[in-house]
């Protein structure tokens, strides 16, 4: 089944990407709380810090949810897994998989609404006439220290429910026997060991 390699190998590709971009998020969280605490010793308040480090934290939120999905290392029922027998804990994690990869979808197709690129395109790219048709005021919210726009650190909504769906598909496929499964999760602890 070559789309399923396929689907497999763009997993692969988006977790080498969603590490290195976690890694730098949670860098910057690091950075700027740091940072803050010790301009704090002198009694001086970084507030754009503050918003950065929390922003950072968000972002890396959701990435890491992503690596975690796809890792199969998020939360789960463990007592159940343990009573219960492997057709079960296979037939468990294949409607896991299934409602995760239909959570990514539901989640993209909610923020194409949301972004609404068909009307930012048939107004011309113009804001003001895309806020007074659709009143969806989501390209003109702002930070509220730096006051830049919002809209970029939204970007992270489409890019979880994209990776999301790619990795709970690849899940999907290793629990249906498509592919031989892979402990992911082995590979992100041999790294760092």
């Amino acid at each position: 089944m070559p789309l399923v390699r396929l689907l497999r190998f763009f997993s692969d590709a988006l977790i080498r990407i969603e590490r290195l971009l976690l890694i730098v998020f949670i860098a910057f969280v690091a950075l700027f709380v740091l940072m803050n605490v010790t301009f704090r010793l002198f009694n001086i308040t970084l507030a754009w810090a503050d918003e950065l480090a929390i922003l950072s934290m968000t972002l890396a939120g959701f990435i890491g949810a992503s690596l975690m999905l796809r890792a199969r290392t998020d939360p789960a029922v463990l007592i159940l897994h343990e009573m219960a027998g492997k057709p079960v804990v296979r037939a468990l994690r294949i409607v896991i998989s299934f409602l995760a990869a239909g959570f990514g979808v539901v989640l993209f197709w909610l923020c194409w609404r949301w972004f609404n690129l068909p009307e930012l395109f048939s107004t011309g790219f113009d804001i003001g006439a895309f806020e007074m048709t659709t009143f969806n005021f989501l390209y003109t919210e702002q930070t509220p220290v730096l006051g830049w726009p919002y809209f970029w650190f939204f970007l992270i909504m489409p890019w979880f429910a994209f990776t999301v769906t790619v990795h709970a598909l690849t899940n999907l496929a290793e629990d249906l026997g498509l592919i031989a499964p892979r402990p992911v999760a082995q590979e992100f602890t041999q790294s760092e060991g």
